[in-house]
């Protein structure tokens, strides 16, 4: 699927930092301080937009955040696509944002746990398309590209690349196969790191490092002029196919940590 992703909305800017010599930060007033750590358990606070990986077949309404939820349980997050079963492809992005003139001059290290709560199959009430995720800063006044990596996990059971998981190759412009993993409903790990000042930009599912992961991507004219880092989970439902009907798609997430450094 050679789709556009990823977002231009706008939040609250971060408290202004600069750099000093130790990879450490200073306040206005001088002081060093160490670097930022944000984490959850789950998903509170996040924002959630209608991706563009979309499809609405003839006589049903176009996709729209009715048909998406990420709903917040305290030990974890559900993200939800297709919630009325619809003869729709709809599709999830949920996105942690810091805004910042800085985050291209740092270091920044995440992490989050996923699983399916069903295992896909050719039968049953709930399916999927793909769970993807990913890292990118946006440098809008600047070169104006998207930095960082993404990946994307094939989870229709009709699909040949059933369980292949695949990057975002700059050098392709395009999605390249990289690993399997044969779905199932056990907990996985996505690790990453993106440095855009040294192009650096390391991606792991489950201890599996996937080499050459950094990425840059131009994006519309109509992004904003601000630098925006995003942290961000992803999942389409099952594509309706002939079908009037499409199941639900479900994906947890927990145990999400994202630390910045010089």
């Amino acid at each position: 699927m050679d789709r556009r992703r990823f977002l231009q909305t706008s939040a609250a800017a971060t408290a202004a930092t600069t750099l000093s010599a130790g990879g450490l930060f200073t306040s206005a007033a001088g002081a060093a301080v160490l670097p930022t750590v944000y984490s959850g358990i789950d998903l509170a606070g996040w924002e959630m937009v209608v991706g563009d990986g979309i499809y609405a077949k003839p006589g049903h309404d176009p996709v729209s955040l009715s048909d998406i939820a990420t709903r917040n349980f305290g030990t974890h997050s559900e993200l939800q696509a297709n919630i009325a079963q619809r003869g729709i492809m709809a599709h999830n992005i949920t996105f942690k944002r810091l805004i910042d003139d800085l985050l291209l001059q740092q270091r920044h290290v995440a992490s989050y746990e996923f699983r399916m709560p069903f295992l896909p199959t050719s039968r049953g009430e709930f399916n999927a398309q793909t769970f993807e995720g990913g890292f990118f800063i946006w440098d809008g006044g600047g070169k104006r590209k998207d930095n960082g990596l993404g990946f994307q996990w094939v989870l229709n059971p009709w699909m040949e690349d059933y369980g292949w998981i695949y990057k975002w190759s700059m050098s392709s412009a395009g999605w390249r196969r990289v690993l399997r993993i044969e779905p199932d409903t056990e907990w996985h790990r996505f690790d990453c790191v993106v440095d855009a000042r040294t192009r650096e930009a390391s991606l792991e599912i489950d201890g599996l490092t996937i080499d050459r992961a950094y990425t840059q991507r131009h994006k519309p004219d109509y992004w904003g002029t601000e630098t925006a880092a995003r942290l961000q989970v992803e999942m389409i439902s099952l594509d309706p196919g002939p079908n009037e009907s499409a199941p639900m798609h479900k994906i947890e997430v927990r145990n999400w940590r994202w630390e910045l450094s010089g």
